[in-house]
């Protein structure tokens, strides 16, 4: 497993920056810096905020994965909506035969000519 020292420092090392560059950006010591990169420094949320706009890239790629699977995928959220639409069309289905049952009619609001 890769540490968020490890992705900071092969994030830096392909902008080209320097240790020293990097803690010039964070106004901290290059020490301080070196720390970050050898894990011996727990982030704060701000601070790999404050690293990522530094270094043009998302906080999100600084970031370990979650324990429990790697988020919502796109088509576990299209089955709910398709979920969710065939139960709303199934609802008003079912409005509608009970308005026939009922025998009340419909009528269009917008088409105001018979009035």
């Amino acid at each position: 497993m890769q540490h968020i020292g490890d992705r900071i420092r092969a994030a830096r090392l392909d902008k080209n920056y320097t240790q020293f560059y990097m803690a010039f950006l964070l106004d901290i010591s290059q020490a301080s810096y070196s720390k970050i990169e050898r894990n011996e420094t727990n982030l704060t949320l701000p601070r790999i905020y404050q690293i990522a706009e530094a270094l043009e890239i998302s906080p999100f790629v600084l970031m370990p994965k979650p324990k429990h699977g790697v988020g919502i995928s796109y088509h576990d959220i299209l089955l709910y909506f398709f979920k969710l639409k065939e139960f709303l069309t199934k609802g008003s289905a079912k409005k509608k035969q009970e308005a026939a049952m009922l025998n009340i009619v419909h009528r269009d609001k917008s088409n105001n000519d018979s009035l």
